[in-house]
């Protein structure tokens, strides 16, 4: 799970009330509920100013009288609000319930995701991760009422591991972070639970997984080359709007893992127990404490804890590099100058001749050979070590689109680039009745 925390890593500020929820009445929302208006007619009464001049002696021979100095209009000070605790300082504050008011959420009951997921059954399972386990259920599409299997919609019900101290403080960014910002590529967050020292979420349900279970599962769907690269610009859509977002946001975990993909492959991106609030008032970074996911975090990160916007971005090179070669970024089980794959890569993608053999097997050729030597030089800008020296979101984002037009260009563009050249690298196959061709060096 991920966590935007303006507080940090370690502290988690978070509007939450800690008094016991009162009674619910059947529909109605305790998200949405207003906190009753001040007690009116009642003004505090406060002693006249004092004006801070000196009274001079007074004269009783004198027949003038002396005037007194008017005392100055005093207004009522504002009322300073009160402060609402911070909750995840000490596990042993943590109340048995708790309330968050953020809008356009729903607020379960542990009854009701129990009865939405068949009391939490193992079979119900789709996944699990350092926040917990996470289950299928089935709710109302308008009410989000807990309904049978197969009717209504599914959901995916996060629930926490009371054995993680770091539960609480992803449950509660989470809902801050999925409550306040909507976008088509990021996930979307239906509502929230917390009850008998027990944390949950409710999002929608993206039935094809995660590009993690397509890239390197056994037996899962090959992607051919066009619907990764959608995959890869709608990702970089989603974390650009992170990035340019009225405060910056950084996404600190972007992995192949937490892209999620529904029926038509549209991705979106989910997880946010890690993202934190950019830099401000002219500092380039943020220094936290290093957290994350080996082999994605950007290499400035590990070694400092400076954590800049533009080290997601290294992260978003470390993926688009999986996305061509179909290998984790890190794999023990490989030859040991591979298993790394960023080190066994980066001297590869500056050599046309070698690129081709690196590519994944299951594409078959497929793809345009142009496209993949574009996307090489955008991975390595990536990758760069310096974050000074990686392109913003916005120019990857730019640059992927360049790319994906180069399988649209026409048969005659083709015919030029290829036709009177004896390069052994160039593309065949240019009378392909698909458009495009494979590439294959002679």
């Amino acid at each position: 799970m991920g966590n935007m925390c303006p507080g940090g890593s370690s502290t988690v500020q978070q509007e939450v009330s800690t008094k016991s929820l009162p009674a619910v009445r059947r529909g109605q929302n305790p998200v949405n509920e207003k906190f009753p208006p001040a007690v009116r007619g009642l003004k505090p009464q406060f002693p006249p100013a004092e004006t801070g001049q000196k009274k001079r002696p007074v004269n009783n021979t004198s027949p003038r009288e002396i005037p007194q100095p008017r005392p100055r209009p005093v207004e009522n000070p504002p009322l300073k609000p009160v402060e609402k605790p911070v909750l995840g300082r000490a596990r042993k504050a943590v109340p048995p319930s708790g309330k968050i008011v953020t809008p356009n959420l729903k607020m379960f009951t542990l009854v009701e995701l129990k009865t939405a997921t068949k009391n939490f059954r193992p079979e119900s399972v789709i996944g699990e991760g350092g926040f917990g386990q996470v289950f299928k259920g089935w709710v109302d599409e308008k009410t989000l009422a807990p309904s049978r299997t197969g009717v209504g919609i599914p959901v995916a019900v996060k629930k926490s591991n009371p054995d993680s101290e770091q539960g609480l403080h992803e449950w509660q960014c989470e809902v801050r972070f999925l409550g306040k910002f909507h976008h088509p590529n990021l996930v979307k967050l239906l509502g929230y639970c917390w009850e008998e020292n027990q944390f949950l979420l409710v999002y929608e349900y993206l039935s094809k997984g995660s590009l993690e279970n397509h890239l390197f599962s056994r037996g899962a769907e090959a992607l051919p080359w066009d619907t990764r690269l959608k995959i890869a610009i709608e990702a970089a859509q989603g974390l650009a709007f992170l990035h340019n977002s009225e405060k910056s946001v950084i996404y600190r975990d972007f992995k192949a893992s937490n892209i999620l993909l529904d029926s038509t492959f549209h991705a979106k991106l989910s997880d946010f127990g890690l993202a934190k609030l950019g830099p401000i008032n002219g500092f380039s970074h943020v220094t936290t404490r290093v957290m994350g996911t080996q082999g994605y975090a950007a290499p400035e990160y590990m070694a400092t804890g400076h954590l800049y916007v533009r080290s997601d971005v290294y992260g978003f090179g470390v993926v688009l590099l999986e996305i061509l070669t179909g290998l984790r970024a890190l794999d023990p089980t490989r030859p040991s100058a591979q298993q790394n794959l960023v080190e066994w890569a980066k001297p590869v993608l500056t050599q046309k001749k070698k690129i081709q053999k690196m590519m994944d097997p299951r594409l078959e050729h497929k793809y345009p050979f142009l496209a993949v030597l574009k996307t090489a030089e955008l991975i390595l800008r990536c990758l760069e070590a310096d974050p000074k020296n990686r392109p913003p979101m916005d120019d990857v984002l730019r640059e992927l689109e360049v790319v994906r037009t180069i399988r649209d260009q026409p048969n005659e563009e083709r015919r030029k680039r290829g036709s009177g050249s004896g390069n052994s690298n160039r593309v065949h196959g240019n009378n392909s009745p698909r458009g495009r061709r494979t590439c294959r060096t002679g």
